[in-house]
């Protein structure tokens, strides 16, 4: 390895570790909750990628302090329940929310819930009394559901404002909690 390439890899390393800490420090969960969280997430998506009877891409898996929710649409009873029962079956995980519906969207509402999705999420994140790391945000048939854990309740309905805002949103599921 020359010696651009050892420099290149120490300040990427130190990069992330610093994006990392800055997540950590700006997030209500201590940084060992937030890592928790997202492994139990990623071994979820991995199970959903490696098994046949799931598409990975379907199905949107947040996890906070080990309770697992699953959203999305899928098309049969047996792929929501195969789902619902490898996530389960991965450690770490406490329970599971079961939010996925069944049906089969068209690719252009599959863009629409996009093109919301990144419109909250970018609205969320220019709003300095929301902190944008600890609201997770999905869109399923222009229905946002919003997902986290806040400092204050003003937080909670601020994100909850914000998303009904945004051209297109049908309505808002604000699930968002306030730390106590």
């Amino acid at each position: 390895m020359t010696a651009s390439h050892r420099i290149s890899s120490i300040l990427t390393i130190a990069g992330l570790g610093l994006a990392l800490t800055l997540a950590a420090c700006s997030s209500t969960q201590s940084p060992g909750d937030q890592v928790d969280d997202a492994w139990i997430t990623s071994k979820i998506t991995a199970k959903f990628t490696a098994d046949p009877e799931v598409n990975p891409f379907e199905i949107d898996v947040d996890t906070d302090q080990g309770v697992v929710r699953l959203s999305g649409m899928v098309e049969t009873e047996g792929q929501r329940s195969e789902a619902v029962e490898l996530a389960r079956h991965t450690k770490g995980v406490k329970s599971v929310t079961n939010d996925i519906k069944l049906g089969d969207p068209t690719i252009e509402e599959n863009l629409d819930d996009a093109w919301i999705s990144t419109k909250v999420k970018a609205k969320i994140a220019a709003d300095t009394d929301v902190n944008k790391f600890n609201i997770d945000v999905d869109v399923q048939q222009s229905v946002v559901t919003l997902t986290g854990l806040v400092r204050t309740d003003s937080a909670r309905r601020r994100a909850a404002e914000l998303a009904s805002s945004v051209k297109g949103v049908a309505s808002v599921d604000n699930r968002i909690k306030v730390k106590q």
